[in-house]
């Protein structure tokens, strides 16, 4: 059956690329709050402010090369023309450290202007000097591995960036934090470990498993023009998403003060939590998208259980994070950042709406589609950055993120609009009123359990509460039919490669 290749072409070399993305964010996230938590939403604020002057920094570094290499790498290989191959490494290095140095340089001599007449932030400039080469380090160090990725393995991409770059970020800042009470600027150096390391774990990688490269004793055939002419009109489009998710905290800093964008920014990160699923989704759907769209009917299917799955796990966690923001930001940050309630709710609520679509980003793109993600990307950074010039000083960060949510909504529809005009699908499924039905009535049901055992509940409480919910809702929405046969086949297929197919199969059988 159609539904059952789909749904089997998902899972596909699904598992380490899965497991790297939600261990990145885990730990990405931990460090946010140790950060947020340990040294105050000023000094979080700061350290924001920096990260966003690296994030719009990082796309006219890299240049669009990052695509490029993973284009022209494997034709290299397919040739098996070493030389081309060196080239293409050697040039994309160069070509990165000339851009890294010169953008790192600028960044770095300009601190003080920009903290202080951009952010009015005479403290974030030390941080923002610190924070000057990331870029720099960062795409030298995805030259290596977008090599290793040319090479069609993610394993040490997992590794390289996932894994061991977090880990060294979060112990680097451990230890500065606490041990040395460098405060913020110990979380800066720890941030720039952990990119600085990348360098050399993924030189060492590239060399070990796919070379030598560098290393060769064939002379390079360098392609520094044809690697631009290739990548340059992908600046634009990168600009373009790198400044809609970098707006909201910039024009905060330039309105506001730096407890006001660390608030936000506890409520940001945590809001994007909402999406961890139908992110891990779509990593392991591209592939599959890319091989089922020739038939429309197994695209169309494929859309629609993408955009189900990604529902039907985020819709649980939406409902906590909007009924309950203030006491999430106090479990996880601390009670001085419950200001920020309002602000988790609203992006909560643009991000369901992204979950609410499912893949159709990807879709377009396996399909060609690119300057419709490129122009609906453009005509939301105009409305987000209209308004959060016209909400943040009047609503503060729930204007902002008033802002992002509709931003986010409006991209989404477009999405859906252009996908239908072009393919006449569309990514929505029956199912998604189950799943609204399944989440809503074991919410109430939890509710009303714990109201009865605790009132007024502590805020504490909504670590058992949230387990309980969770349960609850796997068991109505099982019993209410939210799985189709195939969803069954799939379960089961995944206990018979794990060895518990029997297992699975009775505990399916009991739940529905």
């Amino acid at each position: 059956m159609k539904d059952k290749k789909i749904l089997n072409n998902l899972l596909k070399g699904a598992g380490l690329t899965a497991f790297g993305m939600f261990f990145s964010k885990f730990i990405t996230y931990f460090y946010r709050v140790i950060v947020g938590r340990y040294i105050g939403p000023d000094a979080y604020g700061q350290l924001s402010l920096g990260l966003a002057v690296v994030g719009m920094t990082t796309v006219f570094v890299k240049l669009g090369l990052d695509d490029a290499i993973k284009n022209f790498v494997p034709k290299a290989r397919a040739r098996e023309d070493t030389s081309e191959l060196k080239g293409i490494v050697m040039s994309s290095a160069q070509i990165i450290s000339a851009s890294g140095f010169i953008l790192g340089s600028i960044v770095f001599f300009s601190a003080d202007f920009i903290a202080i007449s951009l952010f009015d932030s005479p403290s974030t400039a030390p941080i923002i000097q610190v924070f000057a080469f990331v870029p720099f380090f960062s795409r030298l160090a995805s030259v290596f591995i977008d090599t290793t990725l040319g090479h069609n393995t993610a394993k040490y991409w997992v590794i390289t960036v996932q894994v061991l770059q977090n880990l060294i970020q979060l112990g680097v800042t451990i230890g500065l934090v606490f041990l040395t009470g460098m405060g913020v600027i110990g979380a800066a150096y720890g941030w720039l470990a952990g990119v600085f390391a990348t360098v050399f774990i993924g030189f060492y990688f590239m060399e070990k498993n796919f070379g030598p490269i560098v290393f060769s004793d064939k002379k390079a055939d360098y392609q520094h023009k044809k690697l631009l002419t290739y990548s340059y009109p992908l600046v634009l489009s990168g600009a373009v998403g790198t400044m809609l998710g970098w707006a909201d905290t910039s024009l905060l800093g330039y309105y506001l003060n730096d407890a006001a964008v660390g608030f936000y920014n506890a409520a940001l990160p945590t809001a994007l939590l909402v999406t961890l699923p139908n992110s891990a989704l779509g990593s392991l759907a591209l592939p599959s998208l890319s091989e089922l769209r020739e038939n429309k009917g197994d695209a169309e299917n494929a859309l629609k259980t993408l955009a189900r799955w990604g529902f039907a796990l985020t819709f649980p966690t939406f409902l906590i994070m909007t009924l309950f923001s203030s006491e999430t930001l106090h479990l996880l940050f601390g009670k001085e950042y419950t200001v920020a309630g309002t602000a988790l709710a609203v992006l909560a609520l643009g991000n369901l709406f992204n979950a609410a679509v499912g893949q159709l980003g990807g879709f377009l793109k396996s399909a060609g589609h690119t300057k419709t993600i490129l122009y609906s990307n453009t005509i939301s950074l105009v409305l987000n950055l209209a308004l959060n010039i016209l909400l943040i000083p009047s609503l503060g960060i729930v204007g902002a993120a008033i802002a992002t949510a509709s931003s986010t909504l409006l991209f989404v529809a477009l999405l859906v609009i252009e996908t239908y005009r072009h393919e006449n699908i569309h990514p929505f499924h029956g199912k998604m009123l189950t799943t609204v039905i399944a989440g809503l009535t074991s919410f109430t049901a939890t509710y009303l359990i714990f109201q009865q055992i605790f009132s007024p509940a502590p805020y504490l409480i909504l670590i058992p509460a949230g387990v309980v919910f969770y349960a609850i809702y796997v068991l109505v929405f099982l019993k209410i039919g939210g799985l189709t046969k195939y969803d069954r086949e799939i379960i089961i297929t995944t206990g018979r490669k794990l060895g518990f197919e029997k297992e699975v199969e009775k505990i399916l059988d009991l739940l529905t």
